[in-house]
C-alpha cells in the first residue's frame, strides 16, 4: 500500500501573483501555478525561462576544470593526425558518448577508434585490456567517456605505453584523481563548472563543443561543411540524460528539451532506426526514450557486446533496419530472461518464512544472468519494498547489483560491510558487488543489520507525492496541454500527479491479467476513461463504493481522433487513509 503525501500549498499571494502574470485571455490555472511554486519557479521572468528555454543560456565549456587543456592536447591530435581511442560504459550513457564522439571527430576528419569494455570478462570502467588495445591500434591518447574518475592505476598503465589520457566523466572522485593530461568532471570539489549533474555524455558533449570553438577560431572548417554541434547531437545526448536517471534541471532540462524536438523532426539515422520499431504513432518523450529506446540500446551490452549499439547509433547504412533489428531481438531475449528470474525470485521469497520480519532481500542463484540481475532487484522493490540485492556467479566469485528505497543510501550500508566484499561501487540508490562465496552468509547477516538499525519505518512504505487536488470539472484541453509544457519530465520535475476523492467506478475491466480499464465519474459530471496498470491485484477494491483515484491526465490518439485519458497511479476506497 503507497502512502500519499500531498505537496500542495496552501494558496497565498505568491501563487495567485504568478498566475495572473502568466494568465492571456483565460485565467492562468491555479493548480499549475502551485506545482511552479512548488519547484522553485516563482516570478514571470523564472517562468519564462522555464517554459521557453534559450540555447544562448548553456554554459561555456571553458568553465569547466581543465578544459583548456584537453583541447590543447586534441589540437595537437588533430594536426599531427593522430588517433584517438574513445573509451565509453557499455551503458546508454556511455554507449551515447561514444557514438557522440565517434560522430563529431568523423565530421572533423579526426582519426579514431572505439572501444567498450566487455560486460561479463572486463566489468565496468577502464580495463588493463583496453588500455593494451589502445596500443595495439596505434592510439596516442584515450578520451574515457563516462568513467574514468577512479582509474588511477589503469592511466598510470597506459602513461608507461607512452599514451595519454583525457578523463570524461559525471560521477564522485574518489580521494585521488588520475594523472590525466586533463580530468572533466563537474563533481571535481575544484572545478567551478555550474552545473554539476551533466551525464558521461553531456561531459563528452562539452569537450567536442570546446574543440569545435577552438577549431573554428582558427579558422579551421570540417571537410563536409560546418555544423553547429548542440544542433546536430542534442538527440543523442537526451537519450544518455533520460536514461541515466539525473536531475532534469538546468542544462539537462535545456539540453532535453531542444533533443526531444529533434527527436520528434529529425532524429539521427541510427535513433530512427529504433524508433521505427513502434508499432503505433508516437509524440516522442523523455518516458519513450527510458522505456523503449533505452532498453533496445542497453541490450547490447547486457546480451551481447555494447558496441553493436554504437554500431546503430553512429549508423548512415541501408543495414541500420536490420542492426536495430538485432537490438530489438537482443532486448527480445532480455525480457525473457527477466521474467523467468523475476518469478524464480519470487518463489524464493514465498518459500522464506522469515521473509516478513527481514529489512532486506538478498537473493543467490549461480545460474542467473548478470547482466539482467539489476533490472530484477528494481522489479522486486515494486512488490517487495526493501533494499534488495540479486547475485550470481561469475569468473570464480559472485557478484551483485543492489537497489535501494527512496531515501535510504545504499552506498553507506554497502561501506559498513565492506569487510566481507572483494568490490563495490555506486551511489546512493544503485551499487554494483563482488564477493567469495564463502562470505556470502555473513554478509547477508551484516547488511540485513546494518540496513534494519538504519533504515526509519516511512522508508519502508512506498510514497507518492500528490502535487494538487484536482477534480473532474477543472480538466480540459487547455489545462492538459498547459501542463505538457512543463516536459521534459524527470528526477526533480516529475510529471505532475493530482488527486481527486468521491470518484464513482462506473465501469471496470481488467486487461491481459493485469491491468484495469475503467469508466470514472466525479459527483454526476464528465466521464473521463482511466488506465491503472499493473493493478488488476485490487480489484476488489473497486466494490467497496467510490474511491479516491490518484492520476496524470493525458492525451490519447486514437483513429485521428484525441480525447483526455487518465493514467492513474494509485487507487483507494475513499473511507481510507
Amino acid at each position: 500500500m503507497m502512502h500519499w503525501v500531498s505537496r500542495q500549498l496552501p494558496e497565498n499571494e505568491e501563487i495567485r501573483a504568478l498566475a495572473r502574470a502568466l494568465s492571456t485571455r483565460q485565467p492562468f490555472p491555479m493548480p499549475i501555478a502551485n506545482i511552479l511554486v512548488q519547484r522553485g519557479i516563482k516570478t514571470y521572468e523564472q517562468a519564462r525561462y522555464f517554459f521557453a528555454p534559450d540555447k544562448a543560456d548553456l554554459h561555456d565549456p571553458f568553465l569547466m576544470k581543465d578544459m583548456q587543456q584537453a583541447v590543447d592536447r586534441l589540437l595537437k591530435a588533430y594536426q599531427q593526425q593522430e588517433k584517438v581511442l574513445l573509451y565509453g560504459d557499455y551503458d546508454v550513457d556511455g554507449t551515447s558518448a561514444v557514438s557522440l564522439l565517434s560522430l563529431f571527430m568523423e565530421a572533423w576528419g579526426m582519426r579514431f577508434d572505439t572501444y567498450l569494455p566487455d560486460r561479463y570478462r572486463e566489468g565496468y570502467g577502464v580495463s588493463y585490456q583496453g588500455v593494451d588495445y589502445a596500443q595495439k591500434v596505434g592510439a596516442g591518447l584515450i578520451i574515457s567517456l563516462d568513467c574514468g574518475i577512479k582509474a588511477v592505476d589503469k592511466v598510470k598503465y597506459a602513461a608507461l605505453k607512452g599514451i595519454d589520457f583525457i578523463v570524461c566523466d559525471h560521477h564522485r572522485p574518489g580521494s585521488e584523481l588520475p594523472e590525466a593530461v586533463a580530468v572533466l568532471d563537474p563533481k571535481r570539489p575544484d572545478c567551478p563548472y555550474p552545473f554539476k549533474e551533466l551525464t558521461g555524455c553531456g561531459v563528452g558533449y562539452k569537450l567536442a563543443e570546446a574543440l569545435h570553438q577552438r577549431l573554428r577560431a582558427l579558422g579551421h572548417t570540417p571537410p563536409a561543411g560546418d555544423f553547429d554541434p548542440f544542433d546536430t547531437y542534442c538527440d543523442l545526448l537526451t537519450l544518455s540524460i533520460a536514461c541515466d536517471i539525473v536531475p532534469m534541471l538546468g542544462e539537462n532540462r535545456l539540453m532535453a528539451y531542444f533533443g526531444l524536438q529533434k527527436l520528434r523532426a529529425n532524429p539521427l539515422p541510427g535513433l530512427q532506426a529504433i524508433m521505427n520499431q513502434a508499432e503505433e504513432q508516437r509524440e516522442w518523450d523523455i518516458s519513450d526514450l527510458v522505456f523503449f529506446v533505452g532498453p533496445r540500446v542497453n541490450s547490447a551490452g547486457r546480451l551481447g557486446h555494447a558496441r553493436d549499439a554504437v554500431e546503430v547509433l553512429t549508423g548512415k547504412s541501408n543495414r541500420l533496419h536490420l542492426l536495430a533489428d538485432d537490438l530489438q531481438s537482443s532486448n527480445d531475449t532480455r525480457k525473457h530472461i527477466d521474467r523467468e528470474i523475476t518469478q524464480e525470485a519470487l518463489s524464493m521469497i514465498a518459500s522464506d518464512r522469515d521473509f516478513e520480519r527481514k529489512s532486506t532481500t538478498v537473493l543467490y542463484n549461480p545460474s542467473w544472468h548478470k547482466g539482467v540481475i539489476g533490472i530484477v532487484a528494481s522489479r522486486l522493490i515494486e512488490r517487495h519494498y526493501r533494499p534488495t540485492i540479486l547475485l550470481t556467479q561469475s569468473e570464480g566469485k559472485l557478484v551483485g547489483s543492489a537497489r535501494s528505497v527512496a531515501g535510504f543510501d545504499l552506498y553507506e550500508a554497502l561501506s559498513a560491510c565492506s569487510d566481507y566484499l572483494l568490490q563495490f561501487g555506486g551511489h546512493k540508490y544503485a551499487a554494483g558487488l563482488s564477493l567469495k562465496a564463502e562470505t556470502l552468509q555473513p554478509f547477508q547477516a551484516q547488511f540485513e543489520q546494518v540496513v534494519a538499525r538504519n533504515i526509519r519505518p516511512e522508508q519502508k512504505v512506498p510514497v507518492l507525492y500528490i502535487d494538487h487536488q484536482l477534480d473532474f470539472q477543472h480538466i480540459d484541453a487547455r489545462f492538459v496541454r498547459l501542463l505538457n509544457r512543463l516536459e521534459p519530465f524527470g528526477p526533480e520535475n516529475r510529471k505532475p500527479v493530482f488527486m481527486a476523492s468521491g470518484v464513482s467506478v462506473l465501469h471496470a475491466r481488467v486487461l491481459k491479467e493485469a491491468h484495469i480499464k475503467f469508466v470514472l465519474q466525479q459527483q454526476g459530471g464528465q466521464m473521463l476513461e482511466a488506465i491503472g496498470f499493473n493493478m488488476a491485484e485490487k480489484w476488489e477494491q473497486i466494490k467497496e463504493g467510490p474511491i479516491d483515484i490518484a492520476y496524470q491526465p493525458i492525451f490519447n490518439t486514437w483513429n485521428q481522433q484525441t480525447k483526455i485519458n487518465l493514467r492513474l497511479k494509485d487507487f483507494r476506497t475513499s473511507n481510507e487513509k
